[in-house]
C-alpha cells in the first residue's frame, strides 16, 4: 500500500513538473516572439503618445474594411477617406493630426510597408490585411525611432499573427453586403507542435462594386507565417501577396454634380487599374542570456501594376487611354541588439540599410511593348539607432517610479531621379539627392501611484521629400527638368515636437490626455492643386508652421464601476482638438501674401463616442458617433473652398453560438447623412469632394474548427 502511495506521489509530481516545465516553455517561445517587435515600438508607460491594441479588440472592430478604416477606429487624430465611398474596398488614406499618409511610418514586425519613393501605403493592394494582424501601435507624433521613411506625423507598427500562443484551428469568415459586396477569407493555423514548429496561413477575396459608379473591386490576397522556436535561437519567416483590380475613382467631384447624382465618377468606366503587391521577410531572434536578445531580419518586396487615364480624342466620341504602369523592387536587412543592464539601463541599438528601385513608364494603350516614356530611380539608405531607458526611484515609495528615455537615429541616404533621354530628346543630368538626418527623442514618465503617471517628451525629425513633390508632375518633362536638376527645389522638412500627458488607469477606467506641439521648418504642405495627370496633390515648402493641440482617449466600463456585472455596458472614444497654422502663403503668380493662414485637411475638431451593451452573455450591441469639424481645401482659406462638418452614427450587434462561431453585423451612416471628408478645389476653382456612402450595412459569419 505504501509503495503504491509513493509511486502515485511521484507520477503526480512528475505530472507538475512536466507541467511547470511546458509553461516554462511556452513563456519561452512567447518572449523570444515577442522581441521581434520590441525595438520600433514603445513600452506601455513609456513618454509617448500612443495606443496598443491586441488581436481580441482588432477582432471586435474589422470586418473586412481598408487598413486605414480600421485604424480610424482605433486611435484620436485619424481621419480616413474612401475613393468608393465604402471604407472597406478600393483606394483609401488617412490623416494623422492633418497630415497625409506619406508622413506616417508603417511598418510589420519592423519591417518598412511604405514605397520608399513615394512614402505612402496602399492597404487596397493587401485587402483584408487586419485578418492577419496579432496587434496594432500608433504612435502619434515624433515616437520612438523606426525603420523605413520619417515618423514625421507618427507611426504605426503592426505585428503579424502570432504563432507561439496559437492552438490548432481552422477559420472560415463570410461577409456580404450593400453594394454587391462579398469578403470570403479562410484561414489555419497548426498551433506550436511538439517540435517546435508552428504555421499559419489565409487566403481572402473581397469583391465590390463601391458606392460611386465605377469603383468596383476584386482583389485576392495571401498572408503565411512559420517559424521554429528553439532553447536560444528562433526563425520566423512571414509574406503576403495581393493583387487587385479597382475602378478608378481618385478625382473629386464638384458640388453641382454630387447635387444632381451623388454617386458621380470623373473617371472614366474603362479606367481599371491592376495592382499588386508582395513582401518576404524571415526573421532570426537569438536570445544571447537572460537579459540580452539579438533580433535580425532581411526582407524582400515589392509592387508594381497598371495605372490607366482614359480621355476622349475629339467630338465623335474617340476615346482614348494612357497607361502610368510602375513596378518597385525593395530589398533590405535590420538588426538590433537588447540589453538590460540593471543598474546602468536597458539598451537597444539597431541598423537598418535598403535599396528600392523604381521603373515609370508611359504608353497609349495597347502599345504595352511601345512606351513612350521610360524611367529608373532609385533610393538607398543606411540608418542607425541608440535607445536608452533607466528607471529610478524618487520619493518614499521605494519603488522605480520614474524613468527617462533617450533615443537617436541616423539616416543617410540618397534618391536618384531618373529621366528618359529620348522623350526629352537630351541627355539630362540630374544630380542626386543627399540627405542625412539626425533625430534625437528624449523624454520622461513619472508613475505618481498605481493608477496615475504624467510624461513628458520632445523629438525632432527630419522628412525627404518624394518624387511627386520634386517633380510636381508623374514624369521628367520639359517643365520640370530644371526642378529635377536643382537639389534645392524643394528642400527636406524638419518637426520639432513636444508631447506632455497623464495616462489614469482603474479597474474600469482608462484615460489619456495628450497636449502637444508640433515646430515645422520648411513643411512640404500640400497647396490645394493637382498635378496635371490629377491623381496627387501639389507640395511645396512652408518656411515656417505649427500644430498644437489636444487628444482625449478614453475608455469606461460602466458596469464594473456600479455594479457587479462587469464588461455589461461599456462607453469608449477619442477626441481631438487642433490648431494648426502657416505663417505666410504666397500663390504663384500672385503678389498677395496671405498671413497665418490653416493648412489643408487639418480640422480643429474630430471625435467619437461609442456605447456598447451586453444584455446577454453571448450577445452585445452598440452605436457609434464620429464628428469631423470643417477642413478648408486651399491655402488661402477661401470660405467657399471648405469640406463641411459632419456627424455619422454607427450601429453594430454581434452575437457569439456555439462558442467559438459569431455572426455580426455593421450598419453605417444610420441618418444616411450625405458628407465628405476629404475636398478640393476643382479644376473651374469651385468645391469639389469624395462623397462617402449613405446608410449600408454589411453581416459577417465566422465560424472557427
Amino acid at each position: 500500500m505504501k509503495r503504491r502511495l509513493l509511486v502515485l506521489a511521484v507520477l503526480g509530481l512528475s505530472s507538475q513538473v512536466t507541467k511547470a516545465q511546458n509553461a516554462e516553455d511556452s513563456l519561452r517561445v512567447e518572449q523570444l516572439e515577442e522581441v521581434t517587435i520590441s525595438a520600433v515600438r514603445a513600452a506601455e508607460n513609456a513618454p509617448v503618445a500612443q495606443v496598443t491594441v491586441n488581436r481580441k479588440e482588432i477582432e471586435k472592430q474589422f470586418f473586412g474594411q481598408d487598413g486605414a478604416f480600421l485604424l480610424e477606429r482605433l486611435s484620436p487624430s485619424l481621419v480616413s477617406y474612401s475613393e468608393s465611398g465604402t471604407g472597406l474596398s478600393n483606394y483609401g488614406q488617412m490623416r494623422l493630426r492633418g497630415m497625409d499618409q506619406t508622413r506616417i511610418n508603417i511598418t510589420l514586425n519592423g519591417v518598412p510597408l511604405n514605397d520608399m519613393i513615394d512614402q505612402g501605403v496602399f492597404f487596397s493592394n493587401f485587402v483584408d490585411f487586419g485578418n492577419s494582424i496579432e496587434s496594432v501601435q500608433i504612435q502619434r507624433g515624433v515616437g520612438t525611432s523606426s525603420n523605413g521613411v520619417s515618423s514625421y506625423a507618427g507611426s504605426v507598427n503592426f505585428e503579424s499573427i502570432s504563432l507561439a500562443n496559437a492552438k490548432p484551428s481552422a477559420e472560415v469568415q463570410f461577409t456580404g453586403g450593400s453594394f454587391n459586396t462579398i469578403r470570403a477569407s479562410a484561414e489555419v493555423s497548426t498551433g506550436l507542435q511538439e517540435n517546435r514548429t508552428a504555421f499559419y496561413a489565409r487566403m481572402s477575396r473581397i469583391q465590390s462594386d463601391g458606392y460611386r459608379y465605377n469603383t468596383s473591386t476584386a482583389a485576392n490576397s495571401l498572408f503565411f507565417s512559420g517559424a521554429y522556436f528553439g532553447e536560444k535561437h528562433a526563425f520566423k519567416f512571414t509574406g503576403f501577396a495581393g493583387q487587385s483590380q479597382n475602378g478608378l475613382g481618385y478625382t473629386p467631384v464638384p458640388l453641382a454634380l454630387i447635387e444632381q447624382d451623388p454617386r458621380t465618377n470623373l473617371v472614366s468606366e474603362n479606367d481599371i487599374d491592376n495592382f499588386g503587391q508582395y513582401l518576404f521577410q524571415l526573421q532570426h531572434t537569438y536570445r544571447i542570456g537572460a537579459k540580452s536578445s539579438l533580433v535580425s531580419t532581411v526582407y524582400y518586396g515589392g509592387a508594381g501594376g497598371d495605372f490607366p487615364f482614359g480621355y476622349a480624342t475629339d467630338s465623335l466620341g474617340g476615346f482614348e487611354q494612357i497607361n502610368y504602369p510602375l513596378y518597385n523592387t525593395h530589398t533590405g536587412l535590420m538588426s538590433n541588439y537588447n540589453t538590460k543592464t540593471g543598474a546602468a539601463g536597458d539598451f537597444t541599438i539597431g541598423l537598418h540599410a535598403y535599396t528600392f528601385s523604381r521603373r515609370n513608364l508611359e504608353y497609349v494603350i495597347p502599345n504595352r511593348n511601345a512606351p513612350y516614356y521610360e524611367d529608373e530611380s532609385t533610393k538607398n539608405e543606411v540608418a542607425l539607432f541608440a535607445k536608452w531607458e533607466k528607471a529610478f526611484s524618487i520619493g518614499s515609495s521605494g519603488s522605480e517610479n520614474l524613468k527617462i528615455y533617450a533615443d537617436v537615429q541616423l539616416r543617410q541616404l540618397a534618391l536618384n531621379l531618373g529621366a528618359d533621354q529620348n522623350f526629352l530628346g537630351e541627355a539630362p543630368a540630374i544630380p542626386a539627392r543627399n540627405y542625412t538626418f539626425l533625430n534625437p527623442k528624449l523624454g520622461i514618465s513619472h508613475q505618481v501611484n498605481t493608477n496615475w503617471q504624467l510624461y513628458a517628451s520632445f523629438g525632432r525629425s527630419g522628412r525627404e521629400p518624394t518624387r511627386f513633390d520634386v517633380l510636381g508632375a508623374a514624369a521628367v518633362n520639359a517643365s520640370n527638368i530644371a526642378l529635377a536638376r536643382d537639389v534645392n527645389s524643394i528642400q527636406a522638412e524638419y518637426v520639432n515636437d513636444v508631447e506632455v500627458g497623464t495616462r489614469w488607469n482603474t479597474e474600469s477606467v482608462a484615460l489619456e490626455l495628450n497636449l502637444f506641439y508640433m515646430q515645422f521648418e520648411n513643411e512640404i504642405a500640400p497647396i490645394g492643386e493637382y498635378i496635371p495627370e490629377g491623381f496627387v496633390q501639389v507640395f511645396l515648402n512652408q518656411q515656417a508652421s505649427t500644430r498644437q493641440g489636444i487628444e482625449l482617449n478614453g475608455n469606461w466600463d460602466v458596469g464594473n464601476t456600479f455594479s457587479q456585472s462587469p464588461n455589461r455596458l461599456n462607453l469608449n472614444g477619442q477626441i481631438s482638438l487642433l490648431q494648426a497654422q502657416i505663417s505666410s502663403y504666397q500663390p504663384a503668380g500672385s503678389n498677395e501674401i496671405f498671413e497665418n493662414v490653416t493648412p489643408i485637411l487639418s480640422p480643429q475638431v474630430n471625435g467619437q463616442l461609442n456605447l456598447n451593451y451586453k444584455p446577454i452573455k453571448n450577445f452585445s450591441f452598440g452605436i457609434g458617433a464620429r464628428y469631423l469639424g470643417e477642413q478648408f481645401m486651399e491655402l488661402t482659406n477661401n470660405e467657399d473652398l471648405t469640406v463641411p462638418s459632419s456627424l455619422v452614427l454607427n450601429l453594430n450587434a454581434n452575437w457569439n453560438f456555439y462558442q467559438k462561431h459569431s455572426l455580426s453585423v455593421q450598419v453605417n451612416n444610420l441618418t444616411n447623412e450625405l458628407y465628405y471628408t476629404y475636398g478640393a478645389p476643382d479644376f473651374n476653382g469651385g468645391p469639389a469632394y469624395f462623397v462617402q456612402a449613405p446608410l449600408h450595412a454589411y453581416a459577417t459569419l465566422r465560424l472557427v474548427f
